[in-house]
């Protein structure tokens, strides 16, 4: 079960930027929207090829859904990546779910195992972190946790 955040709305010209400036810069991503729709975003969606991605998962299209306040003194985000494909899970959360883990934590889920732990982050620009987030995924978290969940 997600808490909600407190504050208020998301702020889109922040959606604008890490979409132009970061996700759809990414090769592996096919699409990025705002979700539930342009007006309201609440969230951004980025839509990854299966067979872009290693290792390749498929037939359906993993997802990274965000969702991201500004606010002072940190700003409160989760950046949630999930593959219908395998059940793979995993998620950095900037939020007061875990305190006890300090101001973020990454987490993971497979079909057998769970975990999660504090982290931080190189940078404190949202564009820069999210680069942080994606890279991560892509060079450490898929090749070390999915692969052991595939095949």
């Amino acid at each position: 079960m997600s808490i909600q955040h407190p504050g208020g709305d998301p702020n889109a010209n922040l959606y604008a930027q890490l979409k132009r400036d970061v996700l759809e810069r990414i090769p592996h991503i096919t699409t990025v929207e705002y979700v539930p729709d342009d007006v309201q975003a609440k969230q951004l969606q980025a839509t990854f090829d299966p067979t872009r991605l290693d290792p390749q998962t498929g037939p359906e299209s993993p997802k990274l859904i965000i969702a991201w306040y500004r606010q002072k003194p940190h700003d409160w985000f989760r950046v949630n990546y999930t593959d219908p494909n395998t059940g793979f899970h995993a998620g950095w959360h900037q939020d007061e779910d875990h305190p006890n883990l300090g101001r973020a934590h990454f987490q993971y889920k497979t079909g057998t195992s769970e975990d999660r732990w504090g982290i931080t982050f190189k940078h404190q620009t949202p564009s820069l972190i999210l680069w942080e987030i994606i890279d991560e995924l892509l060079e450490d978290v898929l090749p070390t946790y999915q692969s052991s969940t595939h095949g």
